[in-house]
């Protein structure tokens, strides 16, 4: 079992002190076990920042597609779950926690900062503007436990907004939600600035590497990597003004890359018959086992 004090100097040790403001996104359960659990792990996360440190992550919330309308009841409250995992959602149930209220990409923090990052983050703010108020504080961004399965950081988002790609979204505003107003009165919020696919972030990092602001360790279990978000932003943009079509990812069957980018369209023939040939695929080899 992890102790506060063994996760304290593992987050020493990757690149986390006094003072500071991060961005963290985490499996906890690639970290082990953890004493205190998903609590114990921020109760860390606060002392190692200590009193003059702020931690904040992606309380991020979903909305209904274009083909279910949104109800009443699933509205976004400054109490409702977060699907971005344990972390977050633990994040919120602590005592000091702000959340913005941006009715899908709300964000939580706590410590000295906490308000600054998410005031005036709500249905009138861009997604990813605290973003830029974590690279005004110096701030840093960390993944521990998911580099490979949520690769790259929230940085890449903002750049592709600051650099108007978010504009290839075909139909960004097909996700909807109820939220309540200052009048108390529920609302429809129409998402328009979704960010594109992420899952081929990794190719920043060896970018990161070149430039040495990579720096790497475990938590426990987990492999884990931090950056500045201002040296990770600033890298992501020089190359996406360069090629922006260097964060489309690899995988064939990703609807994002494949479908919902409008510099993408010519690959949805070939998307629609490898989604068939894949389902008849299925069909037969069931038949065949029954």
């Amino acid at each position: 079992m992890l102790t506060k004090s063994v996760i304290v100097e593992q987050l020493y040790n990757l690149g986390i002190g006094k003072n500071d403001v991060v961005l963290i996104r985490a499996d906890l359960g690639n970290i082990g076990r953890i004493e205190g659990g998903a609590s114990g792990f921020i109760d860390a996360l606060l002392d190692t920042v200590g009193k003059d440190g702020t931690i904040i992550s992606l309380a991020f919330t979903k909305g209904s597609s274009f083909i279910k309308k949104p109800k009443i009841e699933n509205a976004f409250e400054i109490s409702k779950k977060s699907y971005a995992g344990a972390l977050p959602n633990a994040m919120l149930r602590h005592p000091n926690a702000l959340r913005s209220k941006h009715p899908m990409c709300s964000y939580v923090a706590i410590g000295k900062y906490a308000s600054y990052l998410t005031a005036d983050h709500n249905e009138n703010s861009p997604a990813y503007e605290p973003i830029r108020k974590l690279i005004d504080l110096e701030g840093k961004c960390v993944l521990i436990g998911c580099v490979k399965s949520s690769p790259g950081f929230t940085t890449t988002h903002l750049v592709e907004a600051d650099l108007g790609l978010l504009k290839l979204n075909v139909f960004p505003s097909l996700n909807r939600v109820y939220y309540k107003s200052a009048a108390e009165e529920y609302k429809i919020f129409k998402r328009k600035d979704p960010g594109l696919c992420s899952n081929s972030y990794y190719k920043f990092y060896s970018h990161y590497v070149n430039e040495g602001i990579l720096q790497t360790g475990r938590i426990g279990k987990a492999y884990s990597i931090i950056v500045p978000a201002k040296e990770s932003y600033r890298i992501e943009k020089q190359i996406l003004a360069l090629d922006y079509k260097f964060n489309i990812c690899d995988s064939p069957d990703c609807f994002v890359c494949n479908v919902m980018r409008w510099d993408r369209l010519h690959k949805i023939p070939l998307f629609v018959v490898r989604k068939i040939i894949k389902k008849l695929f299925l069909m037969f080899k069931f038949a065949s086992k029954s």
